[in-house]
Parts: C-alpha cells; sequence; structure tokens
C-alpha cells in the first residue's frame, strides 16, 4: 500500500520535476486566462458602450503575450500600448498633463529616441580606435562577433531600440546562450530580433510593425533553423521592426547587413550594466568589458588581446 501523501506535497514534488522555464509558461498561461476572464466580465457591464479602444498603462503592458492575448481576444476595436507604459513614461506623462491643462489638446511631438545624448569620455588605454563605416560593420557582425552598438540620444523606457544595444549575427545556435552569459541572465531568456519593417511579414506572424517590442510574434517555420538565437522556446520573437526609409543609423545598418548576407535582422539586447540603466558613454561600455568590439558614430573601439 502506498502511503498517503498531501495533495499540496504532491503538488510541490511535480514541481521540483519541472525545469524552471516550463513552470514560469505555465503560470504565465494560467494568469493570461485570468487576465481575459477577468476583462470580458467587466465589458459585460458596459455593453452599451460604443467603439471599444484598449490603451494598456502599467508595467503590464510591457508584456507582448498578454498585450498580443488582449489584442486577439476581439474584445476591443484596437489595443494601443504606449512605447514605456512602465514607470520610465511617468515623467512624460506628467509632462503631458501639465501641458494640456495650460496649452488644452495639442499634438505632442515626440520620438522614442529623447534621451541623455552620449558624453564625452576617456576611453582605456587598452582599446584601440578606428573609423568603421557601416559596410564594415556589417562585415564584423557577419563573422559571428557581437557589439555594442551606441549612437545618438538614447531610448526612452526600459528596452533597448538600435541607441544603446548590443547586436550579434542571428544565424549562430548558440549566439542566445553565449550572450545571455555575457549579460548575467537565465540560459531560457528570448534574445529579441531588430528586423526591417518591410522584411519582417516574411519572417514573423503576423510580423506587423511593432517598433517598440510590444507585441508577440511567431517565427515562420521555415526561417526558425536560419535565425535559431531569436527563436524563443515556444517558437515566438519579442520582434521589433525598423523602417527601410528610418534615418536612425540602426536602419542603416540593417540595410547592409541583409545586402551582406541576405538576413534583414539582428539579435538586439540592451547595452547596459546588470540592473542598471544604459551605457552612458563609450567608457562604460569599455570599462564593463564583457565584449571586445564597441562602434559608437563611426568610430569601432577593439580590445587590445
Amino acid at each position: 500500500m502506498r502511503p498517503y501523501m498531501p495533495s499540496s506535497k504532491r503538488a510541490r514534488l511535480r514541481l521540483k520535476a519541472m525545469a524552471p522555464e516550463d513552470v514560469l509558461a505555465s503560470f504565465h498561461a494560467f494568469l493570461e486566462r485570468l487576465l481575459i476572464r477577468g476583462v470580458t466580465i467587466s465589458l459585460q457591464r458596459y455593453s452599451s458602450l460604443g467603439p471599444r479602444n484598449l490603451c494598456i498603462s502599467g508595467g503590464g503592458g510591457l508584456n507582448i503575450k498578454w498585450n498580443s492575448a488582449l489584442r486577439a481576444s476581439g474584445l476591443f476595436d484596437a489595443v494601443w500600448v504606449p512605447p514605456f507604459p512602465n514607470d520610465s513614461g511617468s515623467a512624460i506623462g506628467a509632462a503631458c498633463a501639465a501641458m494640456a491643462v495650460q496649452k488644452g489638446l495639442v499634438e505632442l511631438e515626440w520620438s522614442v529616441y529623447s534621451g541623455p545624448a552620449l558624453r564625452d569620455s576617456k576611453v582605456p588605454p587598452e582599446w584601440d580606435a578606428a573609423p568603421c563605416s557601416m559596410r564594415e560593420l556589417a562585415i564584423l557582425l557577419a563573422s559571428k562577433k557581437p557589439v555594442i552598438f551606441l549612437t545618438g540620444p538614447a531610448e526612452l523606457g526600459p528596452r533597448a531600440l538600435g541607441a544603446r544595444s548590443i547586436l550579434a549575427s542571428a544565424t549562430l545556435s548558440g549566439m542566445k546562450d553565449r550572450l545571455n552569459d555575457i549579460k548575467l541572465r537565465e540560459h531560457f531568456r528570448p534574445v529579441a530580433p531588430i528586423c526591417l519593417e518591410d522584411r519582417a511579414p516574411d519572417i514573423f506572424i503576423p510580423g506587423t510593425p511593432d517598433r517598440y517590442m510590444l507585441f508577440d510574434h511567431r517565427t515562420r517555420a521555415e526561417w526558425q533553423d536560419k535565425i535559431p538565437a531569436v527563436v524563443h522556446l515556444d517558437g515566438s520573437a519579442r520582434l521589433q521592426t525598423v523602417p527601410r526609409t528610418s534615418q536612425h543609423k540602426i536602419a542603416e545598418l540593417l540595410v547592409e547587413y541583409e545586402k551582406l548576407t541576405g538576413i534583414p535582422l539582428l539579435c538586439n539586447t540592451s547595452a547596459n550594466h546588470h540592473g542598471c540603466g544604459f551605457f552612458p558613454d563609450v567608457a562604460a561600455a569599455c570599462e564593463w568589458g564583457r565584449i571586445g568590439h564597441v562602434w559608437c558614430d563611426g568610430m569601432l573601439w577593439t580590445k587590445e588581446r
């Protein structure tokens, strides 16, 4: 006869036998179902209202799977998420509220690339500097070497969008693990693709414009083996799209990389110390020292071997 075991203990034993990523995925899916059910119940109270347009704010707005689930639920006519819905957007929200009081509801001119400019800095002497064109940088990335990419004002919000990024080729299967090791993150963490916008539908489903990494996309089956470093465990990707015509330097690099390799995307993760903000200058990236190449506005710094 098997000894009696309380159900709570059996549940704990089952959890111990599961991989951490499976536990997280199960809990995430459970919360997603609760979210959709709760929103559905709430909307039933207001069934007589007109168009239903949803704006998501708060830290939960950075959860791409929940955003996509709300958009796919059919409960709303449109779903919009600001580029930085968490606390990092509070300052701009407060400024907009004050402007509305003083000037009324006027059009706001802004760019997500409105953060601090790069500071002048003294790079450690063991780093060599040399001019580096976008074509030359694309060749370096195609050789499977990650590069810290710094240009212009920083992004607003918590996600690297090509101004304070670590970029790398997505065609190497081990690149995701390498980047996660560099960033001191768990091995199952995804690495985001940054992709030319007009090519995104060829590679991802739906592949619609997603310039701030706010919705979930699935990698098409025929591309999963071509870009394994940006394919998450469930086949999804936290995609960022960049218009080919954008004046930002990251668009120019993606165009050059596509010409060279036929691949219109790169791995993209934030250039920062673990748990801290973006690098403020080249010196900070070099002093960090976990990647041997730093590109900044036409110059490449390389750590001496």
